[in-house]
């Protein structure tokens, strides 16, 4: 009886855990190049000397670890010439006040010194290093990433990739950096560079909402499952106890 009060709790624990997933993939629905995530659960049972003394010790119900996604989203054409999409593998890197990281929102614009920048004002990496334009001039971006100027090469997109299964860590705005220092940037092949389009969200709206009523309907029959568990318990120790005495 205690086991289950234990699991149930457990499993209230993990769904709470697996609702903040999904309510921010929701709250990502049309963020540019966000990738949707989710939560590994592990179960497992672990067999101790102790078991009898300690009942359900041995068995738990947890989160493993959270997943990304990092399928394509849908692409949008936007007409801007600074908008940039990745088809294909590999992520556009930008230079922030963190450092480097990488990232699929292609939103590009220019700043007040010709500088190529993210939404947030990141700077945008190129193979030499910063892009930096004439803001005066029309710009021309091929799909190997090459930025033209009046017939004139201002630089190359850094399209980096790396090792999969991917090992990221998010640090917003829809960027990632390497989760181990040992996961060293490879340059990516297989990509083609869209100008003028944009990457969606790649989290599904209709399947977002239906795993959220999955996880709230799973917290629900948890929460009375434990109920019940502790009413049966306070009976078996109020009544039945006093029965017998």
């Amino acid at each position: 009886m205690v086991s289950g009060i234990y699991l149930s709790a457990h499993g209230m624990d993990f769904l709470m855990n697996r609702q903040e997933q999904i309510a921010n993939n929701l709250a990502n629905i049309n963020t540019t190049g966000y990738k949707a995530s989710d939560l590994f659960s592990r179960a497992y049972q672990r067999y101790l000397t102790d078991d009898v003394q300690r009942p359900g010790v041995n068995r738990e119900i947890k989160a493993d670890q959270v997943f990304v996604d990092y399928s394509e989203g849908p692409m949008h054409q936007t007409d801007q010439p600074l908008d940039c999409c990745i088809r294909g593998t590999g992520f556009f890197t930008v230079m922030g006040a963190g450092g480097v990281s990488y990232t699929r929102n292609g939103n590009f614009s220019m700043d007040a010194d010709g500088y190529l920048v993210t939404a947030e004002g990141a700077k945008v990496l190129g193979e030499q290093g910063y892009i930096r334009c004439n803001r005066k001039q029309q710009i021309d971006i091929s799909e190997n990433g090459n930025v033209m100027q009046d017939n004139q090469l201002r630089g190359q997109l850094k399209i980096a990739d790396f090792k999969k299964p991917y090992k990221m860590l998010r640090t917003g705005n829809s960027c990632f950096v390497p989760q181990q220092p040992d996961n060293p940037e490879i340059k990516s092949t297989g990509f083609a560079v869209k100008a003028g389009y944009l990457e969606g969200s790649n989290a599904n709206p209709i399947r977002t909402m239906t795993d959220m009523i999955d996880a709230e309907r799973g917290y629900e029959a948890n929460a009375k499952v434990l109920l019940a568990q502790d009413d049966t318990l306070d009976k078996a120790v109020n009544q039945i106890g006093r029965v017998g005495g």
